[in-house]
């Protein structure tokens, strides 16, 4: 190969790369509480340590690693472990070429370790048993083990490995095992109160409101906490809820972000709810 190849090459890796650092949004709020998490991250995995976060759907355990790696300008690897997953698509597989031959093609987490992105393994109790117990070695050696091409992968220097969990309530998700458990720093993350405050600002309802509003909210939380219903009001809701509520009004934005996604047996429970809400709205 020449120079010349060699060089473009590099050149195309380098710009994927650079197009895989997270974009972060400019509205968001970077309270006490999020700074001091993402600083909690970035110790731990200058440590060299995987970092497992759990929380609550749409607490902002994400957004968390992005906007640390949007800062430090690492390309990232987000696998979300919950959709339908082959071991083929995550470690590799072998794939037949034009010239009829067969050469080994790199899964995401396998690009990600050889590469050095930042993976990050999006509610990891949702993975295969056969998978997770491939990061044990990885984690031990900074090396892993690929059985369908007899190759072992060194970790590149810039790889790290990252992880998001939900309670295991949630459909499809079961605890990690303390193995696995034990190889990482695990980091809880609970909702922030002073992002909520920040997102309803937008909306710039009277102060009773906004107070009703969180009220609201949090009492939402709990029916998810104590399992009266499956769908969390996380942050994401909550920013869906401001942007919506000037096109269509509070009620009809509360339906369409939260409600709607509901099982019918739990709507009228939580359309209750906010019936006593708005019924209380300054007029």
């Amino acid at each position: 190969m020449s120079d010349a190849e060699s060089g473009c090459i590099c050149q195309d890796t380098t710009s994927v790369m650079e197009r895989s650092i997270p974009r972060v949004k400019e509205d968001i709020a970077y309270t006490r509480s999020f700074i001091e998490l993402i600083r909690t991250i970035d110790l731990i995995q200058q440590s060299g340590l995987p970092v497992l976060l759990t929380g609550e759907a749409g607490s902002g355990k994400n957004q968390s690693i992005f906007c640390l790696a949007s800062r430090l300008r690492r390309p990232v690897i987000r696998i979300n472990c919950s959709g339908d997953l082959r071991t083929s698509s995550l470690l590799g597989r072998m794939a037949p070429t034009e010239d009829g031959h067969f050469r080994w093609q790199d899964g995401m987490i396998t690009q990600a370790i050889r590469d050095g992105y930042w993976l990050v393994l999006d509610e990891i109790n949702a993975l295969e048993a056969d998978i997770l117990f491939s990061l044990h070695g990885l984690i031990d050696e900074s090396r892993i083990s690929v059985a369908n091409n007899s190759e072992v992968i060194d970790a590149h220097p810039g790889f790290r490995l990252f992880a998001t969990m939900n309670p295991s309530r949630y459909f499809a998700t079961k605890p990690l095992n303390q193995a696995l458990l034990d190889r990482m720093a695990v980091v809880e993350v609970e909702f922030d109160p002073e992002i909520d405050a920040h997102l309803l600002k937008r909306l710039s309802l009277p102060a009773d409101d906004e107070t009703s509003f969180l009220k609201l909210v949090d009492s939402i939380r709990d029916a998810c906490k104590d399992g009266q219903i499956s769908q969390n009001f996380g942050h994401r809701t909550m920013d869906n809820v401001t942007r919506l509520a000037p096109l269509f009004g509070l009620d009809r934005a509360l339906d369409i972000a939260f409600t709607s996604k509901l099982e019918e047996v739990e709507k009228a429970a939580v359309k209750t709810m906010i019936y006593d809400f708005t019924r209380k709205l300054t007029r």
